[in-house]
């Protein structure tokens, strides 16, 4: 469940204000461009059920790679309208790929240690996204204070490498217990 909470992803919080002030999209194609943004995140959201199907850690941590890097390189592409928006469908695609990995990871987890707590576990893991989600809107909220909003993507990126180095953790514990 921490690795949810490390995991959440700032950024999405200030898309809006960054879609406007700095890549310059006009506020009345904001919504639009966040219409195919959650398109990206629906089609990831099944995609990463399905990567995570056989080994859910590895899959974790590789989605977690290829997200710190999606949203690092939104740093830089961000300024260009062009490069920022398919930066953006890729964060989109990313954005909660993880999500069906984690939760089916969490049951197994439950069911093999505490298999009466299925249901708790369930709704931890959930109540744990909220909260990763409020931590990272926090720490964007002092990003945007300290050092401006164009730095929220890649403070996220490294949000998201604490949710990788957590879930190398994990494949290290998984390791020891066989």
């Amino acid at each position: 469940m921490l690795k949810s909470q490390l995991r959440c992803l700032n950024v999405f919080t200030y898309l809006s204000p960054i879609l406007q002030d700095i890549m310059g999209i006009h506020a009345r194609n904001v919504s639009i461009i966040l219409f195919f943004y959650g398109v990206a995140i629906a089609i990831g959201n099944a995609l990463g059920g399905r990567f995570g199907d056989r080994k859910p850690l590895k899959a974790l941590l590789s989605m977690f790679f290829v997200q710190a890097v999606i949203l690092l390189t939104f740093t830089f592409t961000a300024p260009s309208k062009a490069a920022g928006l398919i930066t953006v469908l890729a964060m989109g695609l990313l954005a909660f790929m993880s999500v069906p990995v984690l939760q089916s990871y969490v049951l197994t987890l439950a069911h093999r240690y505490v298999p009466s707590a299925i249901d708790v576990a369930s709704s931890l893991n959930i109540a744990s996204f909220n909260g990763g989600i409020a931590l990272g809107s926090y720490i964007g909220g002092l990003t945007t204070s300290f050092l401006g909003l164009q730095h929220t993507p890649w403070v996220a990126s490294a949000m998201v490498l604490l949710g990788a180095l957590l879930t190398v953790i994990t494949i290290g514990l998984e390791k020891k217990e066989k």
